[in-house]
């Protein structure tokens, strides 16, 4: 799966020059929430940290200014207000857009980002800013990956250099500042993990969906004319001997699992296999007289509680009169946007 972080790997690779442009804070409504993350290059850009006149903003700054002198800036934007209306700036919040020049030596830390987000390890990057006129090291730039080890360097406080190593966390919540510096952690927000079982023509559609927003999408089948990479592009194809006989993945707590199997045929065995993974999301498609008939089986022949099969979202996706592939597609990946939104905000 291609992500930013594999994207700016790349370009530092090649020696292209580029600026890092993520939103490091921000409180009330948005265009996009904190550590958003955009690459601005001379005449294209890489993601997105909402559009409108914000992000119109960050390009012209980080293209008039920050590509030519190589020296960060953070731009303030509050958009509540009649001026912050006539600009185009109607969300009505307040946030901070970080823009750093990468040099071709951070491309090390941008792949292991990558690594760690595709692996789902946990990771903190950190921005290390010294706004002090005339400062030899204006911006610094290192990860922790897994509480185990920094990719990148750090030239300062040493007694800080092991926070950043030990207490990643800590320092995300209380380490703004330090010996003049500004320090900005961001969590790497190691990508959410779909399970995707079935490679019908509904689950290319959720596929394609999923990947733009940023899910690593692993697509599950016993045919290897449908599960392959030309019909799932940016996805982790498994083709599997039988449904019946599952294999082992490593779905946990904050997983999502999407089950779309061929007429329905292997639906109860990987439900099965589901409920006991008790992943966060947990969606399968199907009517509701054929899900309740499912659930009388596993309730009764196998002893599954009826609370935790009603729980599944079945029939999957919010309800939005969708007919085509494409258009159920779109209200599956609704509903799970909302979920998993509702998890980050602890709503």
């Amino acid at each position: 799966m291609s992500s930013i972080f594999s994207e700016a790997a790349a370009l530092c690779a090649a020696g292209t020059p580029f600026v890092w442009a993520t939103i490091i804070s921000q409180d009330g409504s948005t265009p996009r929430s904190a550590g958003s993350r955009m690459l601005v290059l001379a005449d294209s850009i890489v993601g997105t940290i909402g559009g409108g006149g914000m992000e119109g903003g960050v390009m012209a700054m980080a293209r008039e200014s920050v590509l030519r002198d190589r020296k960060p800036r953070i731009m303030h934007y509050d958009m509540s207000g009649t001026e912050a209306a006539t600009a185009g700036l109607i969300c009505g919040g307040v946030c901070e857009v970080l823009l750093a020049y990468m040099e071709p030596e951070q491309q090390a830390i941008m792949e292991a980002a990558a690594q760690a987000e595709a692996e789902g390890v946990p990771a903190w990057l950190f921005y290390i800013l010294d706004e002090k006129e005339g400062s030899a090291l204006p911006f610094q730039l290192c990860l922790n990956v897994g509480g185990e080890r920094l990719v990148g360097s750090f030239r300062g406080n040493q007694n800080f250099a092991r926070q950043l190593l030990l207490n990643p966390i800590r320092v995300a919540i209380h380490g703004e500042m330090a010996d003049g510096m500004r320090f900005i952690a961001q969590d790497v927000g190691s990508a959410p993990r779909m399970y995707l079982f079935g490679a019908g023509h509904v689950s290319c559609e959720v596929a394609k969906i999923a990947v733009n927003c940023g899910f690593h999408v692993t697509a599950i089948d016993d045919r290897a004319e449908f599960c392959n990479a030309d019909r799932f592009p940016g996805c982790n194809c498994i083709v599997i001997d039988s449904f019946e006989r599952m294999p082992d993945f490593p779905a946990d707590g904050a997983s999502y699992v999407v089950i779309m199997t061929r007429g329905h045929s292997y639906d109860k065995d990987v439900l099965r296999w589901a409920l006991g993974k008790k992943p966060y999301y947990l969606g399968m498609i199907g009517s509701k007289s054929k899900r309740d008939a499912l659930y009388r089986k596993l309730h009764e022949e196998e002893g599954f509680p009826m609370e935790q099969l009603q729980a599944v979202c079945c029939p999957i996706g919010l309800e939005i009169k969708a007919e085509t592939p494409a258009e159920i597609a779109v209200s599956v990946m609704a509903e799970v946007i909302q979920r998993r939104r509702a998890s980050l905000s602890g709503k």
